[in-house]
């Protein structure tokens, strides 16, 4: 006979009931006992009628419908615990390049020196005295690239030679028109860049270098201009040429990796020492607004632009504000188009033509243009009523 046992209430002893199992012709393990037991221990607590084997559950339609609620609820938190997941990835991922760019500029930063102030010979004022705005178009520098074409040539040396013509020539142009405040707008592609590798044959230098060489010469020119003028400078924030595309990534793919960041940034701490330069940029977009008076004018490099008889319309369309003017660059030659009309002025796009002037390509379909800035000539009331070329090859 099998031997009594004091069972304790809290806690089963699955051999005692294994040993009294056995004694009735049963043979099997102590655990498969304890796993049977468990099993009809939920059953029971499920509400399985013990008296009637072969009973279902007692609500078991409410226990499904119990059941599908709790899935249901715990699938909409599944849901939004991946909303939430989601947002944090993207943010981390904006984080990252932000934080990879402030990085890299913050490791060339140390390097930068000011330039020192020019020793100001010409006291002036900030309002023009003839009452109107006057903008410099600085596009498609190309810094980096050497070629030689049927009607130009070029090179980091005669990029240089052509500032100091640009220099020269808006000396005389600043006291001619006695202007005492010009706004310049750099409007990309200063350097060369690697957009494909046949851009390492028109390359002379490194891009790094290039990036560097560009961004002091601009601000040696603007620091030297300064001298005769007030200068608003306003840089757009990108470029095709300027973008970096890494691990063979497509057209503006990685945008915001573009090294107009550094150039713009690079202009403005050679500058922080000038307070007859302000330098102004708007990164994190694709434009930058230029006030002329109370006119509304945008700048572009251009390469976002599909249609530049559509592009002032769908700008003021994107942005809910409707713009009078708007700049651009890119296509290495010039046009004035006027698209409308307001109550006292036109509403033109203003594409304005290249640093670099004609190069290989153009020749090869034949679209060359002369290496040029505009002076874009704006009257309070009418808007732009004129504008000069200077040529510069």
């Amino acid at each position: 006979m099998l031997k009594e046992r004091q069972i304790n209430p809290d806690k089963v002893d699955w051999q005692y009931i294994n040993d009294f199992r056995h004694e009735n012709g049963i043979e099997e393990h102590k655990d498969t006992t304890q796993k049977g037991s468990k099993i009809l221990y939920e059953y029971i607590n499920a509400g399985w009628n013990i008296s009637e084997p072969n009973s279902k559950l007692v609500d078991f339609d409410g226990f499904k419908s119990d059941t599908s609620e709790i899935e249901l609820k715990i699938r909409e938190l599944q849901k939004e615990r991946y909303k939430v997941q989601s947002t944090k990835i993207e943010l981390n991922r904006l984080n990252r390049q932000e934080s990879r760019f402030e990085l890299f500029y913050d490791n060339i930063k140390d390097s930068i020196q000011s330039f020192p102030t020019p020793h100001f010979e010409y006291n002036i004022d900030c309002v023009n005295s003839n009452n109107r705005e006057y903008v410099l178009s600085l596009a498609d520098i190309h810094a980096g690239s050497k070629f030689k074409s049927e009607n130009n040539e070029y090179s980091m040396e005669i990029c240089e030679q052509r500032f100091a013509k640009l220099f020269n020539d808006m000396v005389s142009y600043i006291q001619k028109n006695d202007i005492n405040k010009l706004k310049i707008i750099g409007l990309g592609d200063d350097i060369q860049g690697i957009l494909r590798v046949s851009d390492l044959q028109l390359n002379e230098t490194s891009v790094v270098e290039a990036t560097v060489f560009v961004s002091k010469l601009i601000a040696s020119f603007l620091n030297d201009l300064s001298n005769h003028t007030y200068i608003e400078y306003y840089h757009v924030p990108t470029a095709n040429h300027s973008q970096s595309r890494n691990l063979g990534t497509k057209a503006s793919e990685l945008a915001s990796e573009d090294l107009e960041y550094v150039i713009g940034n690079y202009i403005k701490d050679l500058l922080v020492n000038n307070d007859r330069v302000t330098v102004n940029f708007n990164f994190g977009h694709e434009y930058i607004t230029v006030p002329i008076f109370d006119f509304n004018a945008i700048a572009m490099h251009g390469h976002q632009v599909n249609s530049i008889q559509n592009a002032l319309k769908d700008l003021s369309m994107l942005h809910r504000k409707f713009y009078d003017y708007l700049f651009l660059a890119h296509f290495h030659s010039s046009t004035e188009m006027t698209v409308g009309e307001g109550s006292t002025n036109d509403t033109e796009v203003l594409v304005c033509p290249s640093f670099i002037g004609s190069c290989p390509y153009s020749d090869k379909i034949m679209k060359g243009a002369k290496a040029s800035c505009k002076v874009f000539v704006f009257d309070e009331i009418n808007g732009h009523v004129g504008t000069d070329k200077i040529i510069l090859n």
